[in-house]
């Protein structure tokens, strides 16, 4: 008889129980980085938008439409939710989301949440359409018409916080962009986004804040963009934001000590620079960091933890790893630099080579041109380029940035 092979063993995935374990390494009760957006606690560090919601609150409040534009993973989702808790019991307040590109999901969604958060109104049995319209038996005219009748008895004005409608994808049959098929949805929708007595706080895709801004100015022309009354841009966090988010979800996972103590200083200089202002992206970096620090049993999350994550599928060699904690370190990296030539033991055209590497897979940036020489940094650092360049060169010696970039080269703890 012939035996069957055993089954070659499926490597480790990340699961629950072991990021779990990571926080916990580092002393942590909670894990600091989960997502911004729609948990409750996480509202807590949203910092930097106080005068943004103080702005968007003035403008529900007069129940028009709002766009809240911004690329994905700026904290859109998360100014909403903050909103909401926000709206005084004047108002009815309902939350849908929309990552279809279809307008009958859109009122069925809304109008499911309005049986669910707006008591029954006269004249119409909520049960009864609630039953009809779990079993589908509604057309869109149909639920539009609910919709209407239940807006319309309202004593109340209803705000509406719409969300995902960033997900809309193109599409590619009919040569659609995502913006012009999210345009052509809102086409779908006017009649409702006109309605009285309500107003829709809607999150836009980047694309359509100049747009929306542009009919603003110029007055509503006959187009769903001039039913936006206001449209703003979330901006991107600066690096003392993100410091201030992460002392304070540190301190609140329980963390004993200072952001210094968790997170090694070059480690935070490339996140904050692969971030580019995006907190979600920060977090997550950090997060996978936190993961790769606790596998190696550090105490913590340093630099290599950070590259390794970029790094997983990139594929980068150990010269460029070593380049790149040049560039966290010193701020800049010249190849035709003879000090930078002897450290790295490479000639000016191999350095220059590495740096094309890294500036091909968005890691660097060419930032200046010094005596006819390209000078490169972290993405995202131009604005302390000046500052640097009236700094005194990084002196590099074996007893202070050589040890440590040797040390991370061969995986060795410092």
């Amino acid at each position: 008889m012939k035996l069957k092979k055993r089954p070659k063993p499926k490597p480790a995935v990340r699961g629950q129980s072991n990021v779990e374990t990571a926080y916990r390494h580092f002393g942590l009760r909670t894990d600091p980085f989960t997502t911004l957006a729609l948990q409750g606690h996480d509202l807590d560090y949203f910092v930097g938008r106080a005068a943004l919601i103080d702005r968007l609150l003035s403008a529900i409040f007069s129940v028009s439409n709002i766009g809240v534009a911004g690329e994905p993973g700026v904290g859109k989702s998360s100014l909403l939710q903050l909103l909401k808790t926000r709206i005084p019991r004047d108002f009815h307040s309902v939350s849908i989301g929309v990552p279809l590109d279809d307008a009958s999901y859109f009122l069925s969604e809304l109008l499911r949440e309005m049986l669910v958060a707006i008591s029954p109104v006269p004249g119409l049995n909520f049960k009864e359409i609630g039953r009809r319209l779990e079993r589908e038996g509604l057309t869109k005219n149909a639920v539009f018409s609910i919709t209407r009748s239940i807006i319309s008895r309202l004593k109340k004005p209803l705000l509406v916080f719409v969300d995902d409608l960033e997900k809309i994808k193109g599409d590619r049959v009919q040569h659609l962009t995502r913006s012009e098929r999210t345009l052509q949805l809102l086409e779908e929708l006017k009649a409702v986004l006109e309605l009285p007595n309500v107003g829709f706080l809607i999150a836009l895709q980047e694309e359509f804040y100049s747009k929306v801004s542009q009919v603003v100015r110029e007055g509503a022309e006959p187009t769903v963009l001039g039913l936006f009354k206001h449209v703003v841009l979330v901006e991107k966090w600066s690096p003392a934001e993100f410091k201030e988010a992460l002392r304070a979800r540190l301190e609140s996972a329980g963390f004993k000590g200072e952001w210094e103590d968790f997170l090694e200083p070059e480690a935070l200089t490339l996140a904050l620079s692969l971030a580019s202002g995006n907190p979600r992206r920060f977090f997550y970096l950090l997060s996978e960091g936190m993961y790769r620090g606790f596998q190696r049993k550090g105490k913590q999350v340093e630099f290599q933890d950070l590259f390794e994550a970029v790094n997983e599928h990139l594929k980068l060699d150990l010269v460029c790893k070593k380049l790149l904690y040049f560039l966290a370190k010193s701020g800049r990296a010249v190849a035709s630099n003879s000090d930078l030539q002897a450290f790295m033991g490479l000639d000016m055209i191999s350095i220059a080579r590495r740096l094309e590497i890294l500036s091909k897979n968005r890691l660097a940036e060419m930032v200046d041109v010094a005596d006819g020489a390209k000078v490169y940094a972290l993405p995202g650092t131009r604005e302390t380029i000046t500052e640097t360049k009236s700094r005194p060169p990084v002196q590099i010696t074996h007893t202070t940035m050589g040890e440590k970039i040797y040390n991370l080269l061969d995986g060795q703890e410092p």
